[in-house]
């Protein structure tokens, strides 16, 4: 028990990133710190450098100002190798490198000292580089250069000092580092802890809040804190997605509704015509005249059982469709063509055209479909007057009209058609054979093929639909 209490101890987030956070934390203070040690190194090792140099010039101006000064060498020395803090040991050389002075305790500080040294020397270059004593744990800084006079190399110096006091520094530094590292790490730890506490805390009231939303209160919101950040941002997102959740769960609602009572409808009217004809002994032209009444329901059942079905498909998943090259114009003028007949059996003037040429990528049964659902609402709203199907192309488009002279559609009803079973005049719509499908599976078809379907209508005046398209572009 308790070794999976600390597995999912560990699986947490604010542990992992708190364990994360102190990780990046170590590692940048001890790249700070050793930094930090190396350049203080680097300015104790330059200050040496730059005594030694110091010394080097003055000794030059001994060796340079007098024939004699070699003989001075003495003095110098007294002078300078007892020093309390940097003792300076040195020798001095003739150009080819044989000794010319060296100081008490130079000769086993020169035995470490690099030929390269020497050698630079004799190209006017100065060397600082680190020996160690043989007798001595701590090494030495030495500079090794050239004395020139009258343009000719005359005597190459090389001076020495440890660099105890510089090691010294730097223990001293260590171990302030070494102290104070543990309390810097406890304290960014802690500070760690609460920075990623204080951050998550705002997931946990959105996880919680979260959690209680179900498809009974879907109306219900995350609450932002204000602050415009990523979370405020997350908490939008949540909101949006929870709002899409309640227009579906509303509209599955409403189309579960819609959809039962639209089988309601035939159902019952189907058992109530049987009823009829089993109520009494008919004649055979009576059961002829309910069979026909029959199939005609059977009929228009299963035009909304399949129109169902298409719209459950579109919502579930995409619907394959068969895309190709297809003339449009041609299209439209066949479909034109057959609905011409049924307008002028009710007396509606029936005008196809004028057409365009043009092509478009899509589904011809589909597209057969949607101007199939247009001319047959057209048709049946048009008591009398005209009908008009044009085609035309404008900068990449194809538009599609379709205008009536019917009953048309009131302003505030517009917005409405092209949802499902819905229906400006009810009683008008049964009476017609509709079931309130037609317009969304025609808006569905446009958008399956990029384009957009819209209207433009006034109430018994007419209307006007619209269906643009994208044309292929060859």
């Amino acid at each position: 028990m308790s070794s999976k209490s600390g597995v999912n101890f560990l699986r947490r987030t604010d542990v992992r990133l708190t364990l994360l956070y102190i990780l990046t934390f170590f590692l940048s203070a001890l790249i700070i710190c050793g930094f930090l040690y190396l350049r203080l190194k680097h300015q104790l090792i330059k200050e040496v450098d730059r005594l030694l140099l110091d010394e080097t010039e003055e000794l030059s101006k001994i060796l340079t100002g007098d024939p004699k000064a070699i003989e001075l060498l003495k003095n110098v020395e007294a002078m300078v190798s007892t020093r309390p803090y940097y003792p300076i040991h040195f020798g001095v050389l003739n150009a080819e490198g044989s000794p010319l002075y060296l100081s008490k305790g130079f000769g086993k500080l020169r035995s470490g000292i690099s030929e390269k040294a020497i050698v630079n020397a004799r190209k006017e270059i100065k060397t600082q580089e680190n020996v160690r004593h043989p007798g001595r744990g701590t090494p030495f800084r030495v500079v090794t250069a050239p004395i020139y006079r009258d343009g000719r190399l005359v005597y190459i110096t090389q001076l020495g000092t440890h660099l105890r006091f510089v090691r010294k520094s730097l223990s001293h530094f260590k171990g302030n580092i070494l102290a104070g590292f543990p309390i810097i790490l406890i304290l960014g730890s802690l500070g760690g802890w609460l920075l990623v506490r204080r951050f998550l805390k705002p997931l946990g009231y959105i996880a919680s809040k979260a959690s209680s939303i179900t498809s009974k209160n879907l109306t219900e919101r995350l609450t932002p804190s204000g602050t415009n950040d990523e979370m405020d941002y997350l908490v939008q997102t949540i909101n949006g997605m929870i709002g899409r959740l309640e227009d579906s769960f509303r509209r599955m609602s409403e189309f579960t509704a819609d959809t039962s009572h639209e089988l309601k409808t035939p159902l019952c009217a189907m058992r109530g015509e049987a009823e009829v004809l089993l109520s009494k002994r008919r004649t055979p032209e009576e059961y002829e005249e309910g069979l026909a009444h029959l199939v005609e329901r059977f009929d228009h059942l299963n035009r909304l059982i399949n129109d169902l079905t298409l719209l459950s498909e579109a919502d579930s998943s995409p619907v394959k469709l068969e895309m190709s090259p297809l003339r449009l114009d041609l299209l439209v003028q066949n479909i034109g063509n057959l609905f011409q007949a049924l307008a002028e059996q009710k007396g509606i003037l029936f005008e196809v055209g004028p057409l365009e040429e043009v092509t478009v990528l899509g589904d011809k049964t589909r597209l057969q479909q949607l101007l199939t659902n247009l001319l047959d609402n057209a048709i049946k709203y048009t008591s009398k007057g005209s009908i008009q199907l044009t085609l035309e192309k404008t900068e990449g488009t194809a538009v599609v009209n379709v205008k009536d002279t019917g009953m048309g559609i009131p302003k505030q009803e517009q917005d409405k058609i092209f949802k499902r079973f819905y229906r400006v005049d009810k009683s008008r719509s049964r009476d017609t054979g509709g079931i309130g499908l037609g317009l969304s599976i025609a808006e569905w078809i446009a958008h399956t093929h990029h384009g957009v379907i819209e209207v433009e209508s006034e109430l018994n005046v007419g209307s006007t639909f619209v269906i643009r398209l994208p044309v292929l572009i060859p």
